[in-house]
């Protein structure tokens, strides 16, 4: 029998850069939640993406997605 469990969190986009400059975007949590704590998520941009692009999508995100919501089955990462 497989098992699931459910974890919902409230993320903020955030730009961030790699240490050559190129721009990425991070979740950030709005909030304290210990099984999100140990999880980074982070999204490659397309190459000779600005960092004012960058900030462009964050916003975007930011103000057109709500809550992240993660499932992890049978003995996943999170405990």
């Amino acid at each position: 029998m497989t098992t699931s469990r459910t974890i919902r969190g409230n993320f903020l986009f955030k730009v961030s850069e790699y240490g050559d400059g190129t721009p990425f975007i991070v979740l950030e949590s709005r909030q304290s939640q210990k099984e999100l704590e140990k999880i980074l998520v982070g999204f490659d941009l397309p190459n000779d993406t600005s960092l004012d692009r960058a900030k462009e999508i964050a916003h975007y995100l930011n103000q057109n997605l709500g809550d992240l919501q993660m499932t992890f089955f049978d003995g996943a990462a999170i405990h």
